[in-house]
């Protein structure tokens, strides 16, 4: 049989982790088809995206999307007109949306003829795929910029430590994440039933959306630092002082200092992408919900379709059969063009693509992306593949996980250092580390089968290893 992707070469993997293909269907079908359509050809290399048993796993190979994301980020992003020009037409994208959420607010879904809801759906629909098309930019483009960059670094640093230190200040974004502004705000708050309405969306995900109760909101406010906005402003002031050291101390061009910013910018990017995404989830289980009680479908059976299929079910299709296959697993197989993948081959290729081989290794080795307060952290190993589970999560563990997205950002803050399987220069887990301040190894392949629950490591973030602490 011949593979879509090549074992032999680097994979890169995003999951598994819970999910649900409906909630990102819009986003595949734009990187199968339009994104390319409107960036003159450009697109993610070839992508297996799998589903199975309420989890999801992203692949592709690594040299390939990082070449379809040099291309990306050299010609849209590197340049700053041309970056600042799609980001304002993104967020023209976005207040179309939030428009349209408004609306939501005020109608009654169910006293709405199919006809009517169908109308709404398509059209709320268009408006997020435009949301997707340019909000993919910097995404694709920064999987292509962090090796661009160290690569033009290199000429400058020797030294690996030193190359280190330089990207991670050279790249850290100088705006708060979304859950920084939150934080803030509900620091500053005495109206806690308005911070809950503003923020309800908090705890959302591809695995399923819920309304944060104010209860929630109440707790954390007691376990906020009190001075959270000034340390907050003083870490931004502070890295932006850095950069400036650092460039006089190495006598970096502006070129190089202008490929840092794009990434910064691009990192900044995604996270305030994330934010309306996550307020998006919610609308689009109110449809789901809907649909689901009209045509009488159990909801998590719709969670496997495409956006456009809940279409045909509302113009009276009947998709009983349909989702009856999905259910044991299915796939798409995507380039330029896509292909569904049925339940056997998705199963093949979730298998075979979806664990780095292991064999006998006893340490890990990853790349550096926050070294922290201190060189090395000793701490026990929390493995936490699922982060609806970070009630679980005790302060000062170490956090073990395939690799971090927003939803893990309850176990992040009281962990004592962060090690993923996956990651970047530019992933999450990198960007909330240096915000937090926490050490941080990322793309270490295998850490979260290496070692288990209450293992004792020692994270070394002077040469990016992690071991068994003696």
């Amino acid at each position: 049989m011949k593979l879509p992707l090549n074992q032999k070469t680097e994979l890169f993997r995003w999951g598994p982790i819970p999910g649900y293909f409906f909630f990102t269907s819009v986003f595949t079908e734009v990187n199968c088809k339009y994104f390319c359509q409107k960036y003159l050809g450009h697109n993610w290399s070839r992508t297996l995206f799998l589903f199975k048993e309420k989890r999801m796993l992203w692949l592709n190979e690594w040299p390939a999307l990082r070449a379809d994301g040099k291309k990306v980020f050299v010609k849209y992003v590197e340049p700053k007109s041309s970056r600042q020009k799609i980001y304002q037409i993104w967020k023209k994208e976005v207040e179309k949306l939030l428009n349209w959420h408004k609306y939501f607010d005020k109608i009654n879904f169910a006293k709405l003829s199919n006809e009517e809801l169908l109308g709404i759906w398509e059209k709320y629909c268009s408006d997020y795929i435009k949301f997707w098309i340019d909000g993919t930019v910097p995404e694709l483009g920064n999987y292509g910029a962090d090796k661009y960059f160290e690569d033009k670094l290199k000429k400058y640093f020797k030294n690996q430590n030193d190359l280190s230190k330089a990207i991670e200040i050279l790249t850290a974004p100088l705006k708060p994440s979304f859950y920084q502004e939150e934080e803030m705000e509900l620091s500053k708050t005495k109206d806690l039933v308005r911070h809950q309405q503003k923020y309800f969306w908090l705890k959302n995900s591809y695995a399923g959306t819920q309304i944060t109760p104010v209860k929630f909101f109440v707790k954390r406010k007691k376990e906020i630092f009190k001075n959270i906005v000034t340390e907050v402003k003083k870490r931004i002031s502070e890295a932006s002082k850095q950069k400036k050291i650092f460039q006089k101390l190495y006598s970096l061009p502006n070129s190089l200092m202008n490929i840092a910013e794009a990434i910064s910018d691009g990192i900044a990017w995604q996270d305030e992408r994330k934010k309306y995404i996550f307020i998006v989830l919610h609308y689009q289980d109110k449809f789901l919900t809907e649909v689901a009680r009209r045509f009488e479908y159990e909801k998590e059976d719709l969670c496997s379709l495409w956006f456009y299929e809940i279409s045909e079910i509302l113009k009276g299709e009947d998709f009983n059969s349909v989702l009856l296959k999905r259910r044991s697993g299915f796939g798409i197989d995507f380039h330029i063009g896509c292909k569904m993948l049925a339940s056997k081959q998705t199963e093949y290729y979730w298998n075979l693509y979806s664990k780095e081989q292991v064999v006998g290794q006893k340490d890990i080795r990853g790349l550096i992306v926050s070294k922290g307060k201190i060189a090395i952290t000793k701490g026990k190993v929390h493995i936490l593949l699922d982060p609806t589970r970070v009630d679980k999560f005790k302060s000062g563990e170490i956090l073990v996980a395939p690799m971090t997205s927003p939803e893990y950002i309850f176990a992040m803050k009281k962990a004592s250092a962060i090690i993923t399987d996956a990651g970047g220069l530019t992933s999450h887990a990198a960007i909330v580390s240096r915000e937090l301040g926490v050490p941080c190894i990322v793309g270490t392949k295998v850490a979260t089968r290496i070692f288990k629950n209450g293992d004792m490591v020692e994270l070394n973030t002077e040469t990016g290893t992690v071991r068994i602490a003696e």
